[in-house]
């Protein structure tokens, strides 16, 4: 029998994420953000949580795109 591999929810998250930057581009941040706002106004603390997730994962592929791929010497 065939043994189920753990699930990592952390793996969907950064393909949401990049699927939203690939399609919006810059806005998917912004579409994120009215997200989070949303379902803390309605009080969907599991929306809010999931939200919260895919926002992480955008600010850090956002942070590693500043990231110099070089070494700089001063």
């Amino acid at each position: 029998m065939q043994q189920s591999l753990p699930f990592d929810p952390n793996y969907y998250f950064g393909l949401v994420a990049e699927n939203l930057l690939k399609n919006l581009g810059p806005k998917a941040l912004d579409y994120a953000d009215e997200a989070l706002s949303k379902m803390k106004a309605i009080g969907d603390e599991e929306g809010f949580d999931l939200w919260l997730s895919i926002h992480e994962h955008l600010t850090t592929i956002a942070a590693d795109s500043f990231k110099t791929r070089r070494t700089i010497v001063h």
